[in-house]
């Protein structure tokens, strides 16, 4: 299978290597995991299904079976090979289930679910619009999102993952970490019919810089400032977004 430059995840397997250790508890939760369960503590209710997009090897569902054990879960993902990983880790979880289906794509429009989120992925895609429209157009009663959003304009940012440039300047393989105006994407959501409510991203930067430092060797998220994530040189603004169907 071939994967578009932007693609990481999809060329190398192994690009994010804390997350099959938090998936099995061999480590901790992320500070996302923690603040997921609240939000979704706060509208679940029994008999609710809950689909997790973008799922990667399933690390939010230990969070999720603090809701309750017999939550019906459902994880996707574009990448067979972490898909693959998190049917293995949870084979003996009779309530979740994980399926291949890219966001880019229809989801689960005919078969919505209660309750749709969508963590840490909007961000690295080329654009969002396509991508949170199949999220709604699945979404029963409510959707979180966690991606970058700021007051400021939108920036479209690519890292690049060496130094390899064509005749042109531009990358051969990046990363995406686009940061969209509130504004510009709350009003894209209204104009599908829902509502949406921003909500600040909580997290104890003292554990952020800590794994920064000590689990990923001075690679990824790290605090800088007062608090303030970055990711090489660009600045993390963090937030969720709480859409609900009208």
């Amino acid at each position: 299978m071939s994967f578009e430059p932007w693609q990481v995840w999809g060329r190398e397997p192994d690009v994010e290597v804390t997350l099959p250790r938090r998936a099995t508890g061999e480590l901790g939760e992320m500070e996302s995991t923690k603040q997921l369960v609240k939000l979704i503590g706060d509208v679940y209710k029994p008999g609710m299904r809950v689909l997790d997009v973008g799922c990667n090897v399933g690390h939010y569902l230990r969070g999720i079976r603090r809701i309750g054990a017999d939550v019906t879960y459902r994880g996707v993902d574009a990448y067979e090979h972490v898909i693959n990983k998190a049917r293995q880790i949870f084979k003996d979880d009779p309530h979740a289930s994980f399926e291949v289906k890219d966001i880019h794509q229809p989801l689960y429009p005919s078969d919505r679910y209660d309750i749709v989120y969508c963590c840490n992925v909007i961000l690295h895609l080329p654009f969002f619009k396509k991508p949170v429209k199949n999220l709604l157009d699945s979404t029963g009663k409510v959707c979180f999102i966690r991606t970058l959003l700021s007051e400021h304009p939108t920036t479209i940012s690519k890292r690049c993952r060496d130094n390899l440039f064509d005749d042109d300047g531009n990358p051969l393989e990046w990363a995406y970490q686009n940061t969209y105006d509130v504004e510009f994407f709350a009003d894209y959501v209204r104009g599908l019919g829902c509502d949406i409510e921003y909500i600040d991203d909580e997290f104890d930067p003292t554990v952020l810089q800590d794994e920064y430092k000590k689990l990923k060797g001075n690679y990824g998220t790290r605090i800088v400032g007062t608090g303030v994530q970055a990711d090489g040189n660009v600045l993390f603004h963090w937030k969720w977004a709480k859409i609900t169907r009208r």
